[in-house]
C-alpha cells in the first residue's frame, strides 16, 4: 500500500549533527535492476524458493515519498551467518546505480539495519538508510554519471536483495553469481497522491507547476536550477508533497529558450511571478524562490529587483550573476567571469574552485541584496570544490549586515558538496557537465553530504512555511 506520512527527522539516524565495462555488461543485464521488478511475495527465482523461502527482506514502508526514511531488516537466516545487502535502482536514463553492505545476524538470525553496523562494502558503521543513500553507479564506465530523474509521475523502484556470505563489487557484478535469499522491491515516490503536474507555456514562459492535493491556496515558489539546462522537476514535485506548490522553471536549453548563458532579462523572470500570482491556489500577493548554483544567483536577483519575491533559499550560489549578464529595467549587471587558468585537471576531473573570478574585485557583478524587501536562507557546503560558496555566502552576509538586515539565515554544512539535493538522491562527487563537455568536481564526502540534504530539506521547509505566511501544520 502506497503511504505518505509526515516528514520525520527526529529519530536516531540523524543523530550526527550538522555543523572494463564491456565484459560486465552480462552481469548488469541479469542484475535486478535490469528486468522487471518482482511483485509483492515473490522475492527471488523458483529455483531458490524451496530452500530458503524462510529467509524475508523486509522494507517499511514498502512505498513512500523519496524524501523519506525507511526500516530495513532481514528476517529467517541463520545465527551469526554473514550476509550481503545489496541495493539497486536505475535513473531515467537506464543507467544503473547500486550499494552494498555487508551485515552479520543476531543469535535469532535477524539483521536490523537500524541498529545494527554495516562491517563494510559501500559504507561501514551504523547507517539506517545506508543502503539506499549511497547508491551510486555501477559500471566504471559511468563514474562520472548524475543520477538523472526525468519522469517524476513515476516512483523509483530500489531492489533490494540479501547474499549469503560477504560479497565484494566485483562478485556481485559477476554473470555467474550466486542467487539471492530473498529480494524485495521498494517504491521512492516523488509526488504525493493528488498532487499535480501541470506543463506550462505562459507568453516566454516555459516550466511546469506543482499543486498539493486539495483546494489551497498554498504558498508559492519558484523553482531554478544551474548550468545543466533544460528542465528539472523532480524538486518542485517534492515540495508539493510537502504543501509547497512549486513552479520549476527553465530558462535556457529548453523547448524555445536561450541555447546559451551569455544573457537572462529579468522580464522573463517577472512573467514567471506573474503566471504563478495569478493562479487560484497560490497565496497572495508574495512568492518564494529556491534555487542551486546559477539557479541560485538568479534567485537572489528576482528577490532583489522583482518586489513580490520576499523569500529566497540560495544553495550554494554566488553573490554576483555568474557569466551572465542580466538586463534590468534600468541598466544590467554584467557577468562574473571565470579565469580558465584557474582550472585544475586530476584524473580527468576539472576541479574550478580557483577559477571563478572574486567578486570584490569586479563590484559592477555583485548583486545588490542589501537592497530587496525579502527574506534569506543561505544553504552552504564548505568542501564545495565547484566555486567558493562559503566565501560568497560571507560577502552576502556582511552586505546585509553594513545595511543592518537580520533577515536572513545561514547554514554551513562541513564536508558537504556543491550539489544539495532533496534528501537521499544519490551522491555524486564528480560528474559530467555537459555545458562544459568535461567532468567537474563537486566536492563533498558521502555521510556528512547525505546527512546536510536531509538537514537543508528540513530548514527549507520550515523558511517557507514560515515567510510566506502559511502555518506549519498544512505540512
Amino acid at each position: 500500500m502506497w503511504r505518505h506520512t509526515p516528514l520525520s527527522l527526529g529519530s536516531k539516524i540523524y543523530a550526527n549533527k550538522i555543523k572494463n565495462a564491456n565484459s560486465l555488461w552480462s552481469a548488469v543485464n541479469k542484475h535486478p535492476s535490469q528486468v522487471p521488478h518482482p511483485t509483492s511475495g515473490s522475492y527471488c527465482n523458483l529455483c531458490c524458493a524451496m530452500s530458503i523461502e524462510a529467509v524475508k527482506v523486509v522494507v517499511e514502508p514498502a512505498s513512500t515519498l523519496h524524501d523519506e526514511a525507511v526500516s530495513l531488516s532481514v528476517d529467517g537466516l541463520k545465527p551469526k551467518q554473514n550476509i550481503t545487502l545489496e541495493a539497486s535502482m536505475t535513473d531515467s536514463r537506464g543507467v544503473a546505480f547500486f550499494s552494498y553492505s555487508h551485515y552479520k545476524a543476531n543469535d535469532n538470525g535477524h539483521v536490523d539495519v537500524n541498529t545494527m553496523e554495516s562491517l563494510g562494502g559501500s559504507y561501514k558503521g551504523l547507517f539506517p538508510m545506508g543502503p539506499i543513500a549511497t547508491l551510486s553507479p555501477m559500471l566504471q564506465k559511468h563514474k562520472y554519471t548524475r543520477f538523472f530523474k526525468k519522469d517524476v509521475e513515476n516512483p523509483n523502484v530500489v531492489t533490494l536483495s540479501a547474499f549469503k556470505g560477504h560479497l565484494s563489487h566485483d562478485e556481485l557484478l559477476d554473470e555467474n553469481r550466486r542467487e539471492p535469499l530473498s529480494t524485495t522491491s521498494h517504491m521512492r515516490h516523488y509526488m504525493a497522491p493528488g498532487v499535480q503536474r501541470i506543463p506550462v507555456r505562459y507568453g516566454s514562459v516555459r516550466g511546469s507547476l506543482f499543486l498539493p492535493p486539495g483546494d489551497g491556496p498554498f504558498p508559492g515558489v519558484i523553482d531554478l536550477f544551474g548550468t545543466a539546462g533544460g528542465l528539472l522537476e523532480y524538486r518542485s514535485a517534492q515540495l508539493a508533497s510537502r504543501g509547497i506548490a512549486s513552479f520549476a522553471v527553465g530558462y535556457f536549453g529548453y523547448e524555445d529558450l536561450p541555447k546559451s548563458l551569455e544573457e537572462f532579462n529579468i522580464f522573463y523572470f517577472e512573467e514567471a511571478v506573474q503566471f504563478l500570482l495569478e493562479h487560484e491556489k497560490i497565496v497572495k500577493p508574495n512568492l518564494g524562490v529556491i534555487g542551486v548554483s546559477k539557479g541560485a544567483d538568479l534567485g537572489l536577483s528576482m528577490a532583489t529587483f522583482i518586489p513580490e519575491v520576499t523569500a529566497a533559499v540560495s544553495i550554494n550560489g554566488c553573490i554576483s550573476s555568474v557569466q551572465s549578464k542580466l538586463n534590468l529595467h534600468n541598466g544590467a549587471i554584467p557577468g562574473l567571469e571565470f579565469d580558465l587558468s584557474g582550472v585544475k585537471i586530476k584524473n580527468d576531473v576539472m576541479d574550478c574552485y580557483e577559477a571563478v573570478n572574486n567578486p570584490l574585485d569586479y563590484p559592477e557583478t555583485i548583486i545588490p541584496i542589501e537592497k530587496a524587501n525579502a527574506d534569506f536562507l543561505f544553504l552552504v557546503s564548505c568542501d564545495d570544490r565547484n566555486w567558493k560558496s562559503e566565501v560568497y555566502a560571507d560577502i552576502a552576509v556582511e552586505r546585509l549586515e553594513k545595511a543592518g538586515s537580520k533577515n536572513y539565515q545561514v547554514h554551513k554544512y562541513p564536508q558537504a558538496g556543491h550539489l544539495i539535493e532533496p534528501p537521499f538522491s544519490p551522491f555524486s562527487r564528480a560528474s559530467y557537465h555537459k555545458y562544459v563537455g568535461g567532468n567537474l568536481l563537486w566536492g563533498g564526502q558521502l555521510r556528512p553530504h547525505i546527512e546536510a540534504q536531509v538537514h537543508a530539506w528540513e530548514a527549507t521547509l520550515g523558511f517557507f512555511m514560515k515567510h510566506l505566511q502559511i502555518h506549519k501544520g498544512k505540512l
